[in-house]
């Protein structure tokens, strides 16, 4: 073998290594974004999860309410639900709670008035209370709002229904 063939024969080899040396390069550099791009999506992911949490997570800790009873939570976002059905001339029970503190409430209580129907309710920060009433015999749809804290009876979010439908009995 001439010393020209060895010569363009190492020449060759140096230029395959250095073409494998850019070609691993070159993944390392489409693994270092493919792994950055998984990191960035798996902090969106945990910010959403907090978020939702922090968002919604007084729905998750709920207190359970005894089998009869119609749970409601009170919050700055109004009732939950926001319309309550129930049967004339029954008594009804209602597992009233609130995760709310009291430095965001009037007077440190929510209220719940419907003086239609004889409504006049409160509860304190960050308590739970039952309520035994007794449902009015006249079928229909009553509004009911908390008049302490939110702007009161005229903030449309703190207001809800109660629906009484006929007692076919």
């Amino acid at each position: 073998m001439t010393s020209d063939a060895r010569h363009e024969r190492r020449l060759r080899e140096i230029e395959q290594r250095r073409q494998h040396h850019e070609r691993a390069g070159q993944q390392a550099v489409q693994r270092q974004q493919q792994l950055r791009a998984l990191g960035f999506l798996g902090v969106i992911v945990a910010v959403l999860a907090i978020g939702g949490y922090l968002a919604f997570g007084s729905f998750f800790n709920r207190p359970s309410a005894a089998i009869g009873t119609i749970d409601v939570q009170s919050s700055m976002a109004g009732f939950t639900p926001s319309t309550i059905t129930v049967t004339a001339g029954t008594v009804a029970t209602l597992n009233w709670w609130t995760d709310d503190a009291a430095m965001h409430m009037t007077g440190g209580v929510h209220t719940m008035i419907s003086p239609e129907l004889g409504m006049n309710e409160q509860l304190p920060a960050e308590s739970r209370r039952m309520i035994t009433w007794q449902v009015p015999d006249k079928p229909g749809t009553y509004d009911v709002w908390c008049d302490s804290c939110c702007g009161g009876k005229d903030a449309p979010q703190m207001h809800g229904k109660i629906v009484i439908l006929p007692n076919n009995a």
